[in-house]
């Protein structure tokens, strides 16, 4: 329970809203929050830039495998203990579970 919050800020428009509470033991804490449907319906349009699985899209430039929310990344750097910044396979083994699809942006495994 907190007793004072400072309610929610931008540090500008783009940013994520974040708010600070000063709870009852004198601690503090700061809460942020993030909509990421506007990047997941971003990663599916580069999906489909992408092309197909035997295709290897329509880009003759490099293409970026992922785009991951910036919430999510934290609390997958929280969940590994920050093992996830330094281990690919790591990462990679994330990023292919099916229940993270839509961070990926090309249809094959990473």
């Amino acid at each position: 329970m907190s007793t004072n919050s400072s309610g929610w800020n931008y540090d500008n428009p783009t940013d994520r809203p974040w708010k600070l509470d000063i709870n009852n033991d004198g601690t503090a804490t700061i809460n942020t929050y993030q909509d990421v449907q506007p990047v997941i319906e971003k990663n599916k349009l580069n999906l489909k830039e992408f092309g197909d699985k035997l295709t290897f899209g329509k880009l003759t430039n490099e293409h970026i495998a992922a785009s991951i929310p910036l919430n999510v990344w934290e609390q997958w750097c929280k969940e590994t203990n920050n093992d996830i910044k330094k281990d690919q396979k790591l990462l990679a083994k994330y990023l292919n579970d099916p229940e993270n699809k839509y961070f990926r942006t090309t249809p094959t495994r990473i």
